[in-house]
C-alpha cells in the first residue's frame, strides 16, 4: 500500500540511497531543488549532485488493472501507477571535480538499480514494492530543452526513470461475490 505521498517518498529514498552509498563518503551534497536555482559551490564548499523531478507520468503497462478485493463484499479502484523522471546534475568548482561527482552518482545507481526495503523511505517502506531505477538514452537536444526550459545555459546532467510508484486509490465500491459453487450433473441418456 503506498499512500499520495509516494512520489516525495521515492525522492527521498533516492537522495537517501546517494547520500549513504557514496565513496568515499561525503563526497559531495545533495540538493533536489530546481538546477536552474543552484549555484556553484565556494571555495570551501563540497561538489553538489541536484536531483531534480521534472517529470511524472502514468505508466502505460499498468493502466489497465482489476479492481482489488477488500474483504467479501467491496473492490478497491486500481492504485496509480508512476514513472518518475529526474534530472541529475553535478555541481562543483572545477569541471573535472563535476564529472568526477557525476560519475560517482551514476555508480550509486547503476548498483542500486532495484531498489528493495529496508532502502525504501516512507509510505515505500511498508509496502513489498520495488522501486526500479534505469538510465534514460537522452539525446542532447532532449537535455538542452529541459535546460531552455529553465531558462538557464546547458549544463552536463543525465536523466533517470524510476517506476512504479503506486498511488492507492481510496474509492471503494460494493460487490457481491461468489462465495460458494454448486456443481449438478445430469445423466444424460
Amino acid at each position: 500500500m503506498s499512500a499520495s505521498t509516494v512520489i516525495g517518498d521515492v525522492t527521498q529514498t533516492l537522495k537517501d540511497l546517494l547520500t549513504s552509498e557514496q565513496r568515499p563518503e561525503r563526497f559531495f551534497d545533495i540538493s533536489h531543488g530546481s538546477p536552474a536555482e543552484e549555484t556553484t559551490p565556494e571555495n570551501t564548499a563540497r561538489p553538489v549532485i541536484n536531483l531534480f523531478l521534472f517529470r511524472v507520468a502514468e505508466n502505460p503497462h499498468a493502466k489497465n488493472q482489476e479492481w482489488e478485493p477488500v474483504g467479501d463484499d467491496r473492490l478497491r479502484y486500481p492504485p496509480l501507477a508512476l514513472n518518475l523522471f529526474y534530472l541529475l546534475t553535478p555541481f562543483a568548482r572545477d569541471k573535472i571535480d563535476e564529472q568526477r561527482v557525476l560519475g560517482e552518482a551514476m555508480r550509486v545507481f547503476h548498483e542500486n538499480s532495484v531498489i528493495e526495503a529496508p532502502l525504501l523511505k516512507g509510505a515505500l517502506a511498508d509496502s513489498s514494492e520495488e522501486l526500479k531505477l534505469d538510465l534514460l538514452q537522452t539525446s542532447f537536444e532532449d537535455l538542452a530543452r529541459v535546460w531552455t526550459a529553465l531558462t538557464k545555459p546547458y549544463r552536463l546532467s543525465v536523466c533517470y526513470e524510476a517506476r512504479i510508484a503506486l498511488v492507492d486509490a481510496l474509492f471503494e465500491r460494493e460487490t457481491s461475490r461468489v462465495i460458494e459453487k454448486e456443481l449438478r450433473f445430469v445423466k444424460s441418456r
